[in-house]
């Protein structure tokens, strides 16, 4: 952390390493400057006072925060204090008060009783009553307005600077004229019996308030009176510019050029040109997590504790073998190193250091029975007993060559894996032999209860017990690269290495992998704790696994384990070495673990958990379309047209923010809870008009989540055409659009219809005229002249009779062809209607001695349209005439149907039916009645049906109304 320098101003001790955890935050960072107070609010914002305005910080961002229903009356603020029902009293350098609470503001100015000077604090007394600290005295509110204390409450009108609540609920105040207080219940103020001048107040962890006495920089001791002696740390502190007891009851005091934390120990002090933000601290304060903040002319700065505490050890220690002796301590490399629990430091070397070369490095260290401590070194193992150390060669064979690891076998020998040589054992009696397979040995460990463990390069383990020798590799499970650490512990082994951690059990290795895809890369250090939790120094930081959840990946295969991981945040820093030294991790008898890193020796109480995060749920500080977000109300309507929205949250945890994890999930839109890591907004686009809730929820420092959440609720109100209304209308006029396309395009139809009606009706004219004018002409001139021919012979000349006679028929075929042509002319309508056309022609067509048909008709008679009349007549007129002369029927029944929507006309006989065979071919051979009747209907935009069995046939001919009917005297207008 941070060093000293120098001696401190007043003659303090020699400086030391200030052994906390230090973040200094500056301008670049977004950190204000010249803070001059500091307090948390019940929610856990953490509040900034200064005379550049209010700011508030939640571990990650600093804001400056302005109220959403009226500004301060003045950014010059001078004091800030957070009461327990959550609101934040703020004091104004330029004179007034404010209340902040839930966002919003109540300024209390000169109109509101205060004067017009500085209000340096604001305290609540024991009753609840407010109190405020001013250049002209001291003044409570009362109804909502300020008040000066009437002389009863014994206050001399002076300055008063500091107020301070203790923990028996008693009103401290400083003044130019002393120290006064009131206690909860009292009616006036008393004095402190002591002179105490001006200052500060302090309400200490065990119940005493002492005072600063700045005039003669001493403390004064308020409460319990009668007890005048001070500690040491007390003593000689200078001019200081800040002042503050944490809960330890440690000092802190901040100087123009520095800061001083005291213990009963000693005292240590940290050096702005190192690490701190600035040189001048304005303001100390300590928060609920412990963290101390000190404000100073050109930042923050935060320490809190280490959980884990960097050991001081010679350069020559570090990345050097360890290993736990019997008292708490270790030996590191050529040094015996006993740390005391107030992390006092005492190393004591080994042997005289040879200061060349590799002669004083160790990668390994064995113990025997008989307690010689045996450390693995170049070209030699280095023999300690007591006081006196020497070193054994190697095999003149082998020559120098490093040794990676060392052994002690049970009766006395010592095994040491050398590099590219394999495993070597040295006996008792001093001898050298080899020992186990070929192949380079990393890393050795040896427990009673599983026998000898080696791991080979590249990767591969081998186990000696019962004089067996067993190879595990990737077929029996062990998949983690280079194998460097190995610790047996009972029955199972646990290996680490390159890529992972695995577990020995039933003759197999199980590769163990975290959440979040956690593999545990680069494990040279492995300790099992009696609790079964499991801790690994690993590349990345030191884990811990618990035992329940080791029971848990035994049980389950596929289990993927809970962990904590400790690191830079913790005070571990660097990383866990590779290979050497073997084990980079020991477990001390005094419980706690000693860890190697590249960056030195760290230790570890493992029993001492992580400071609880904050139990409060996230808050959610804006809400709105990206870069305009505001501040959350109860009820939040965005204008029709917003689909894009930003949502902005936090937790504030101000010991280790950069731990907390955040998820969160909108109703209707999200599926599941979205765990989005430290992330600390939300986006969401292509939202729906409609009501929706947001929640968030954030873990704690373990990535444990909290079962709060916070939500919010908010509609997005729909544009005109996203309404319900705008909908049903726009539904209705597509609707309407196409019931109006239909019918434009039936007329159509039926324009289209009609005119090839008309079409059909002048040719039928134009056939007719050409009758007339010409075949009808020339048989009636033709008549004419064999009738004057005949009209020479005589009387009674058989010739003329003959001639005569053929005339007659001459003239009976003429009156024929002028009918025909009356029919084609249509003039046949006028003279019948429909159903009395159809009985004349079934008179006509009637077979001697057969039964007349029986006609029969269903709504109101209408008249047919003139080229539909003829079509349809000649259709009716065919079935029956196919009826009589084909089928042979008895009954003919004939019934028309006049319908709103459509003409029907079906002819029924009781005759034999058609023959199957005409049915398939759709008519006789070289017969056209029945083609003919489907032409004609086809060609009137009919529907012709037939149905025929033995028993009888039936024709149906149907027609749609707008095309069978005429609609005024013009029987052709309903096609114009």
């Amino acid at each position: 952390m941070l060093a000293f320098c120098a001696s401190s101003a007043a003659g303090s001790p020699s400086a030391a390493t200030l052994k906390l955890h230090h973040t200094s935050w500056t301008a670049r960072d977004g950190a204000p400057a010249m803070i001059l107070s500091m307090t948390q609010t019940k929610d856990g914002w953490l509040w900034l006072g200064g005379p550049t305005g209010l700011y508030r910080f939640d571990g990650i961002q600093f804001e400056q925060f302005a109220p959403s229903n009226a500004p301060l009356l003045t950014r010059n603020v001078s004091v800030v204090n957070a009461f327990g029902d959550g609101s934040l009293w703020i004091g104004y350098r330029t004179g007034g008060a404010a209340r902040l609470q839930g966002g919003r503001i109540h300024n209390y100015s000169e109109r509101d009783g205060l004067p017009g000077r500085a209000v340096w604090s604001v305290e609540q007394d024991g009753a609840g009553r407010i109190w405020a600290a001013t250049a002209q005295g001291m003044y409570y509110l009362e109804n909502d307005r300020w008040q000066a204390p009437a002389p009863s409450w014994n206050l001399p009108a002076d300055w008063y600077k500091t107020l301070m609540r203790d923990r028996e609920g008693t009103l401290w105040l400083q003044g130019d004229s002393g120290v006064y207080f009131l206690r909860p219940g009292a009616a006036q103020f008393a004095k402190a019996p002591v002179t105490s001048g001006t200052g500060v107040l302090f309400s200490l962890p065990r119940g005493e308030v002492v005072s600063w006495d700045a005039t003669r920089a001493r403390f004064n001791r308020l409460a319990p009176a009668g007890q005048q002696a001070y500690p040491a740390q007390w003593q000689g502190l200078g001019d200081p510019s800040s002042l503050l007891f944490d809960r330890q009851g440690a000092l802190w005091v901040g100087h123009k050029q520095g800061i001083e934390y005291r213990t009963a120990a000693e005292p240590f002090r940290s050096v702005p040109q190192e690490r701190l933000s600035g040189p001048a601290v304005g303001a100390l304060f300590e928060d609920r997590e412990g963290n101390v903040w000190a404000a100073t002319s050109t930042g923050i700065d935060r320490f809190r504790s280490r959980r884990l505490g960097r050991i001081d050890v010679p350069a020559a220690a570090i990345g050097a073998a360890i290993m736990a002796d019997d008292e708490g301590g270790a030996w590191v490399g050529g040094f015996h190193v006993a740390a005391s629990d107030t992390g006092a430091v005492r190393v004591t070397p080994l042997w005289p250091a040879n200061g060349t070369g590799w002669a004083d490095m160790l990668t390994s260290f064995a113990r025997s029975g008989d307690g010689t401590l045996w450390g693995g070194s170049f070209g030699a193992l280095r023999r300690i007993r007591g006081q006196e150390s020497g070193r054994i060669a190697l095999p003149a064979a082998i020559g120098n060559i490093m040794i990676n690891s060392v052994v002690a076998e049970p009766d006395g020998g010592l095994l040491a894996a050398l590099q590219r040589h394999g495993l070597y054992r040295r006996k008792a009696s001093g001898d050298w032999e080899k020992a186990g397979e070929d192949g380079e040995v990393n890393v050795m460990a040896r427990s009673d209860a599983s026998g000898l463990w080696l791991g080979y390069y590249p990767g591969r383990v081998v186990n000696a017990a019962g004089g067996k020798w067993r190879s595990y590799g990737p077929a029996e499970g062990l998949a983690i690269g280079l194998v460097m650490a190995l610790h047996p512990h009972g029955a199972r082994v646990w290996a680490g290495g390159d890529n992972g951690l695995a577990l020995f059990e039933s003759g197999r290795f199980r590769q163990v992998t975290g959440i979040n895809g956690e593999t545990f890369d680069g494990i040279s250090g492995i300790v099992e704790l009696e609790n079964g939790d499991l801790w690994l120094n690993a590349t990345a930081g030191l884990f811990r696994i618990a035992g329940a959840e080791i029971e848990r990946f035994k049980r389950g295969p596929d289990y993927r384990v809970q962990y904590q991981k400790l690191d830079q945040l913790d005070g571990l820093e660097g990383s866990a070495p590779r290979v050497v030294p073997s084990p980079s991790l020991v477990l001390a008898s005094d419980g706690r673990l000693w860890i190697v890193r590249s960056t030195g020796l760290f230790r570890l109480d493992p029993r001492e958990q992580l400071p609880p995060s904050p139990a409060q749920p996230a808050i959610i500080k804006t809400i709105g379309p990206p870069g305009e977000g505001r501040a959350l109300r109860e009820a939040v309507q965005f204008a029709p047209g917003v689909s894009a929205l930003q949502l902005d949250y936090t937790a504030p945890s101000l010991a280790m923010p950069e731990r907390v994890k955040f998820r969160y999930r909108l109703d209707g839109v999200d599926t599941e809870w979205q765990e989005v890591g430290g992330r600390r907004s939300a986006f969401y686009s292509n939202l729906a008009p409609g009501d929706y809730r947001f929640r968030v929820a954030a873990s704690d420092y373990n990535g444990a989540w909290s079962a709060l959440h916070t939500e919010a609720r908010f509609t997005i109100v729909p544009t005109m055409r996203q309404t319900w209304w705008f909908k049903l209308l726009c539904g209705f006029c597509l609707l309407s659009a196409a019931w109006l396309a239909y019918r434009w395009h039936i007329q159509r139809m039926a324009r289209q219809m009609a005119n090839r009606l008309q079409e059909r009706v002048r040719e039928r004219e134009r056939i007719a005229r050409e009758l007339h004018d010409t075949l009808l002409q020339s048989v009636q001139s033709l008549i004419l002249h064999i009738h004057a021919a005949v009209m020479k012979l005589p009387a009674q000349d058989m010739l003329r009779i003959q001639l005569e006679t053929a005339l007659q028929q001459a003239d009976d075929v003429v009156d024929e062809g002028r009918g025909r042509i009356r029919e084609l002319r249509g003039e046949e309508e006028g003279k019948l209607g429909f159903p009395d056309a159809i009985l004349a022609a079934a008179a006509r067509l009637q077979p001697h001695g057969a039964s007349a048909i029986e006609l029969a008709m269903r709504g109101t008679p209408r008249r047919l349209d003139g080229v539909v009349y003829q079509e349809a007549l000649a259709i009716v007129v065919e079935a029956i005439a196919n009826a009589y002369q084909h089928a042979h029927a008895s009954r003919i029944t004939v019934e028309l149907h006049y319908g709103g929507r459509e003409f029907r006309s079906t002819v029924r006989d009781d005759g034999a039916g058609i023959p199957a065979g005409i049915l398939d071919e759709g008519g006789r051979q070289d017969h056209w009645g029945m083609r003919g009747m489907a032409e004609r209907a086809a060609r009137m935009s009919g529907k012709l049906t037939l149905r025929s069995s033995p028993a009888g046939t039936e024709w149906q001919l149907s027609l749609p109304a707008a095309l069978a009917y005429t609609r005024s005297g013009d029987q052709h207008s309903i096609f114009r």
